[in-house]
């Protein structure tokens, strides 16, 4: 019997309310249609992504798996073995690509263990979209995830990382948005480092600029509590 494959499924980034089929390619909503099994960050979200890119999917008879921080071995035992057994499984994130900075992850690892084939399908990923478009260090990047939570050691993590090492990338959850960009101010050499911010990516409040620590530190800036990237080097 032949394995089934592991498709990466890329997820609208923007919130779900405007959601617009123009950033997901044709061949990937055929490639969704295909499959009746799923491994997702969020059951419920996920069930709204594809009846909206296909009304008439047929969403009683598709098997969820859940995968998010909680999840137990089992459950990604049972996933692969559904792989193993010839069904084809489709990963989602609950925006974006997953597999970064989520527990999709976990799932590539243990099916390259196996052996099983991987297929990564093009979509949106916030991160690239950021660097993009950020004018900062596209050849050498480092992706760290999330700063602390702790301000404490939030500073001590920013004040770790030195220029001419490339671009740092973080994101962060929207309620936080705020502090970290204060802790980036305050704790960034204002003459030689540049920062970008790029909030609600492909969204209708995207907002994407970058600038001198110096040139920050003049302005009054609130941001508000939509997903958001942080660049600097």
């Amino acid at each position: 019997m032949n394995k089934g494959k592991l498709y990466l499924i890329p997820v609208p980034i923007h919130n779900e309310e405007e959601f617009n089929s123009k950033f997901i390619p044709p061949y990937l909503t055929e490639e969704i249609n295909k499959l009746n099994v799923f491994a997702v960050e969020n059951i419920r979200t996920s069930r709204r992504f594809l009846r909206k890119i296909n009304p008439k999917f047929n969403i009683n008879d598709t098997t969820f798996h859940l995968i998010d921080k909680r999840t137990e071995e089992a459950e990604y035992s049972n996933i692969i073995n559904c792989l193993i057994n010839g069904n084809d499984v489709g990963v989602m994130s609950e925006s974006g690509c997953p597999g970064i900075a989520d527990p999709g992850q976990k799932l590539c690892s243990l099916a390259h263990h196996k052996n099983i084939l991987i297929k990564p399908l093009i979509g949106p990923s916030s991160i690239l979209l950021a660097l993009m478009s950020s004018g900062l260090n596209g050849q050498r990047f480092t992706f760290h995830g999330y700063l602390p939570i702790e301000k404490e050691k939030r500073i001590k993590a920013i004040k770790k990382l030195h220029p001419n090492t490339g671009s740092h990338i973080f994101i962060e959850t929207p309620y936080r948005n705020q502090k970290v960009y204060d802790d980036l101010i305050q704790n960034l050499k204002p003459d030689i480092r540049k920062l970008c911010i790029a909030t609600d990516l492909t969204g209708i409040n995207e907002s994407i600029f970058t600038k001198k620590i110096s040139e920050l530190k003049q302005s009054n800036i609130i941001l508000k509590k939509y997903p958001t990237i942080f660049i600097f080097e």
